[in-house]
């Protein structure tokens, strides 16, 4: 089936398959869908297989959705695809199989199963797929965007998780619902989709209202980042900034900001794990757990633990012996 199509009056269903079109022809039919349906790329099949690939789409005025399945494949939006196939829109992409790559001038983003992207589909990027495509794509168009984020442009990637998971985020909840209503609107080839377009504008407010966080939600992912990487010898002030997508230097002030520093952030959690490390394992020599807490050496171990905590790790582990 290459194309069909149900009209109504504010919304449009097209599903394309290339399972009955000659081998030879596929990646030009492939290409032409997209650009109609979706977004205009260059693709290029990985390994020497034959294409496959099938999409259903569902076209609003102001968003576009799909579900998209092939073979593996590498796709580009290059400029003079963009100037060739402006789609003035933000994209998304949600991950539902496999992994995926996206790379712009910025930096590389990795997506893992449950994960989304979303950029400005008007930027160049390459996007490649090792074991095949299987995701959900949802455009909206760049004025709606522009409303929801007051103003603010979409300068980068951003990367959110829709899958389940403990602790999940206001915006993860809202990717959740997002990834939902995409899954709900193709599934309804032969109506409109249950709930309003209105809906799907009210959980992207609330997705990049998470997307551009104040300077107290950045320190608080800082935070949280270097509790669980703490004990890593090479952790850096480098991994904060690639985490937040900023520079060290703002990353500098960031903390600043906090009255504090990175150095001094990453050196208290470490003397917190050491401390807990010190408590489960009695018999472990103080060297070993200031080692396993990322401490080059223990007599450095040894001075910060006595500055932060107020005593020597030797007499916190005598404090929490059982006393007979």
């Amino acid at each position: 089936m290459r194309d069909s199509t149900h009209d109504a009056t504010h919304d449009s269903f097209k599903s394309f398959s290339t399972s009955h079109i000659p081998h030879h022809e596929r990646l030009e039919y492939w290409e032409a869908h997209n650009a109609d349906a979706l977004i205009g790329l260059d693709i290029r099949p990985l390994h020497a297989q034959t294409l496959q690939a099938q999409q259903y789409n569902r076209e609003s005025p102001t968003t576009r959705a799909a579900k998209v399945q092939g073979s593996s494949q590498l796709i580009e939006r290059t400029p003079d695809m963009i100037r060739k196939y402006p789609t003035e829109s933000v994209a998304l992409f949600f991950c539902t199989q496999g992994d995926s790559f996206y790379s712009d001038e910025q930096g590389t983003h990795v997506l893992q199963a449950g994960q989304l992207l979303a950029c400005n589909a008007d930027s160049p990027f390459i996007r490649g797929f090792g074991v095949g495509v299987s995701e959900f794509v949802l455009t909206v168009s760049m004025d709606e965007f522009t409303k929801i984020s007051a103003g603010k442009p979409l300068k980068q990637a951003h990367t959110f998780t829709f899958g389940r998971s403990p602790g999940d985020s206001s915006a993860s909840g809202a990717a959740q619902r997002l990834a939902q209503w995409v899954a709900d609107s193709l599934n309804a080839a032969d109506q409109s989709p249950e709930r309003p377009e209105s809906s799907v504008l009210s959980y992207l407010e609330a997705l990049f209202q998470g997307a551009c966080p104040d300077s107290g939600q950045l320190f608080e992912q800082a935070q949280r980042f270097i509790e669980v990487h703490c004990t890593h010898p090479e952790l850096r002030r480098s991994d904060i900034a690639h985490l937040l997508h900023t520079s060290e230097r703002q990353v500098a002030r960031l903390f600043a900001a906090h009255d504090t520093s990175f150095s001094q952030e990453l050196l208290q959690q470490r003397v917190y794990a050491a401390k807990q490390l010190l408590n489960a394992e009695p018999h472990t020599p103080v060297a070993e757990v200031a080692r396993r807490c990322g401490f080059r050496s223990t007599p450095h171990f040894s001075r910060t633990f006595r500055q932060i905590i107020g005593f020597s790790a030797t007499e916190a582990r005598r404090q929490q012996a059982p006393h007979g």
